[in-house]
């Protein structure tokens, strides 16, 4: 820094080794010892050297002041100038100093400078609020205004409640002030609302600013805009937690709140249940009219369930149509029929999707929390088995969890994994039950059935293994098992001179409709040399659902190398005329459902025997199966019923048994 350090002594003015040049433009030498007026007023201005004359002459004892001088090539000289009088032996000495203060003058424009630069900065990006020790708002730049919408007059003044959003907890607030108010810096990200109503995002910190004492006397706030990053990190939530469809919970999420739940609800000694709820038939839906229409339809239901629950509950989409939800308190588990009969009473009211009425039903498992088992994965697959059981019986329904279901399951589980083992270890066997002309009196056919001799279990029946064997994909190999050993009992008996009479087998329509199965079916029969006409098939309606053309093809082929075709359990599922006509049959069997009672309810007598009309008048032979008494007997022979099969005559018969009934062709009872 320029100086010149002096000593005014009797007038004459001396300078120190300290004097700079650059603030006088001569050599010490040369002034010392001059008179302190002329060098003053010559090399620096008349007014500094009037105020040390006021030193010099006791006017005063010391000055400070800031002194401007213009040099010769059109400079501005700004001085410092101090002088102190003090007395010493020798009588009064001025001492002075001179400063040059062009150099911390042009720090501190450039300092200015950069503070503005600063400023203009922050402007441009951060939403500055400065606010005084109460909340109120002093100073609020253009951001702030942009953003919030409001003026700076509407917000000066003001406190930040005015764009309070109501999202955090007033405990987040109660946080935040007591942070700033002992001084500290907080930071966090904050919800707002402008003054259209719309929500923004800021990244805010704020710092105190303290008085001399360390307490704060007002408090910056410096926020970013963060909107697209939290829309952003919301676009990321809802894909990774909700269903993109129907907005609802997904199964992830439905996962994590039901683990949370349960843990709250042990501490807490509460209840709650759950409900699993499968659309019944809504892939007809979607393979007739569309995914449009079915997804559209997926939503409806979606919202119906969250006007049915409200605040009570959650509900998810667990994938297809299948949903769960979950009532958050209960008092016992009855309570839970409230809301699943809420479901199926709504379920009554037709869903109207792109102008179609659409009449849906629903079957519901319920499950309670602690009743259904102490943790998620339990709850949940009780509440779904309990659903199946609905969907297996009458759908339409809801049906709690009990043990016993439990039970059931586990025998279920267990059947379906020893399938392969009874093929493999040949537990599986055949019975025959014979098909009496009622006329002769004599048997003209029977009929192969499967048994399965468990070694734990024993005799499991057909009515609950055959389901279980299609849930697995077994029931194809089970089929093929069947043709098989019945051509190879038929080769047997041929071989002992037995004259065979027609051996019928069923056959499921996933097994029909496989690629190669008349190529098997015929590769039996030839390995086993079985003519065409001791063998039959027996195939359902349901076979011709979807699959109405090709189940022709393979049935002209079938029957044009001698093999009788029958439909079976006729007068159940659709029973259209149509397929009679069309398919051209060999063979009508009339369900066991329909002779049940026919001689006791008229309606029945009616429907049975106008089967049997029909079927003749087709050129069909006609069975009626299930025939248990001599009245139904009676009933149907007065029709002239071709076939009987039934208790009244014989129940299956195993393999010895059927061989003494091929001598005679006769029953004995």
């Amino acid at each position: 820094m320029a100086q010149v350090v002096f000593k005014i002594k009797n007038r004459k003015i001396f300078f120190s080794e300290q004097t700079s040049c650059n603030v006088i433009n001569k050599s010490k030498d040369v002034l010392s010892g001059e008179d302190y007026e002329n060098v003053l007023s010559s090399n620096i201005g008349p007014h500094v050297a009037e105020n040390f004359s006021k030193l010099v002459n006791g006017e005063k004892n010391q000055i400070h002041f800031n002194a401007s001088f213009d040099a010769e090539n059109g400079r501005i000289l700004l001085f410092n100038i101090f002088g102190y009088r003090f007395m010493s032996e020798d009588g009064a000495e001025i001492f002075g100093v001179i400063t040059d203060e062009r150099e911390a003058n042009q720090q501190l424009m450039t300092a200015l400078k950069e503070l503005s630069d600063i400023k203009y900065a922050m402007d441009q990006s951060v939403i500055l609020a400065i606010t005084d020790r109460q909340g109120k708002i002093t100073h609020a730049n253009d951001r702030f205004c942009e953003i919030s919408g409001y003026s700076r007059g509407e917000l000066i003044g003001n406190t930040h409640q005015l764009i309070n959003s109501g999202y955090h907890s007033r405990d987040f607030f109660k946080n935040m002030w007591r942070t700033i108010g002992f001084g500290g810096v907080w930071k966090g990200e904050i919800r707002n609302r402008a003054k259209d109503g719309t929500f923004y995002w800021v990244d805010t910190t704020i710092v105190p600013v303290n008085d001399g004492k360390g307490k704060p006397i007002q408090y910056i706030a410096m926020r970013f805009d963060i909107t697209d990053k939290k829309e952003n990190q919301e676009k990321i939530r809802l894909m990774a937690f909700y269903d993109h469809l129907t907005g609802l919970v997904n199964r992830r999420k439905f996962d994590d709140d039901l683990i949370k739940k349960i843990e709250y609800n042990k501490k807490n000694n509460g209840r709650f249940g759950i409900m699993f709820v499968d659309l019944d038939g809504f892939k007809y839906v979607n393979d007739t009219l569309g995914h449009i229409i079915g997804d559209q339809l997926l939503v409806a239901v979606a919202r119906r369930f969250e006007n049915l629950i409200g605040e009570k509950g959650m509900a998810a989409r667990l994938s297809g149509d299948e949903f769960a939800i979950v009532i958050h308190s209960i008092t016992a588990p009855v309570d839970m029929q409230y809301f699943a009969e809420s479901i199926i009473e709504s379920f009554k009211e037709p869903f109207s999707i792109e102008g179609y009425q659409l009449n849906m039903t629903a079957s519901i498992g319920v499950a309670t929390y602690p009743e259904a088992g102490p943790d998620a994965s339990a709850i949940m697959k009780h509440a779904d088995l309990a659903m199946y059981r609905v969907k297996g019986l009458f759908k339409n329904d809801y049906r709690f969890f009990d043990r016993e279901m439990k039970f059931s399951n586990q025998r279920a589980f267990q059947v379906k994994n020893d399938l392969r083992m009874g093929l493999e270890k040949n537990q599986f066997y055949i019975v025959y039950q014979p098909k009496v002309s009622p006329n002769e009196e004599i048997v003209t056919s029977c009929e192969a059935l499967i048994r399965w001799k468990h070694p734990e279990f024993e005799e499991i029946s057909p009515a609950e293994f055959i389901p279980l064997a299609e849930e697995v994909g077994m029931i194809n190999e089970i089929g093929d098992w069947v043709i098989e050993n019945a051509c190879k009992q038929l080769q047997l008996w041929k071989s002992k001179g037995y004259d065979p009479i027609p051996v019928s087998v069923n056959i499921s329509p996933s097994q029909f409709l496989q690629a190669d199965f008349v190529e098997k079916f015929w590769s039996y029969l030839d390995t086993y040399q079985i003519e065409p006409s001791w063998i039959q098939i027996e195939i359902t309606e349901n076979l011709f659902i979807d699959n109405e053309k090709y189940v022709q093809q393979i049935l002209k082929i079938m029957r044009k190398r001698g093999i009788k075709v029958a439909l079976d359990d006729f007068g159940t599922g659709y029973s259209s005329l149509a397929y009679l006509q069309k398919l051209d049959l060999d063979i009508l069997k009339i369900d066991r459902s329909l002779i049940s009672g026919v001689s006791d309810f008229p309606i029945k007598k009616e429907i049975a025997t106008t089967i049997v009309r029909l079927g003749k008048c087709l050129g069909m032979k006609v069975v009626a199966e299930g025939v248990e008494t001599k009245e139904e007997l009676d009933v149907l022979c007065n029709h002239d019923i071709d076939e009987i099969q039934g208790y009244y005559y014989s129940k299956p018969l195993d393999v010895k048994a059927m061989t003494k009934v091929l001598k005679t062709k006769v029953l004995s009872k």
